[in-house]
């Protein structure tokens, strides 16, 4: 067995699992059912609602371990581990046309 000093400072397994969360594996599963729709909705509507801006909207997700990412017209909420997309923020309630009039344009997609 290998002592502890041993390991080299900075070492990452490329080969180990990716992380996940319960949200990214509803959805690779196909198991994201209204009750965990409805708890992702709870844990993220404060955020969704009170947020300013696009950066402040960004940076509160990122505190829960999540992530936007825009594919054409629609917006997609991501798990910041395992980048599976969740689902839509128009499942959630906050169509990007709502966010867009409160935050202001969402920039195009390069």
């Amino acid at each position: 067995m290998l002592a502890h000093k041993d390991f080299i400072a900075g070492f990452v397994n490329r080969n180990a699992a990716p992380s996940q969360t319960a949200w990214a594996s509803a959805r690779i599963h196909k198991r994201l059912d209204s009750e965990m729709a409805a708890q992702l909705r709870m844990l993220l509507s404060g955020i969704f609602e009170t947020t300013q801006s696009w950066l402040e909207l960004r940076r509160g997700l990122k505190q829960h371990g999540f992530y936007l990412r825009r594919q054409g017209l629609r917006l997609f909420l991501c798990d910041i581990h395992s980048h599976v997309e969740i689902c839509s923020c128009r499942y959630l309630g906050f169509p990007v046309a709502v966010l867009e009039q409160r935050l202001g344009r969402l920039l195009p997609q390069a």
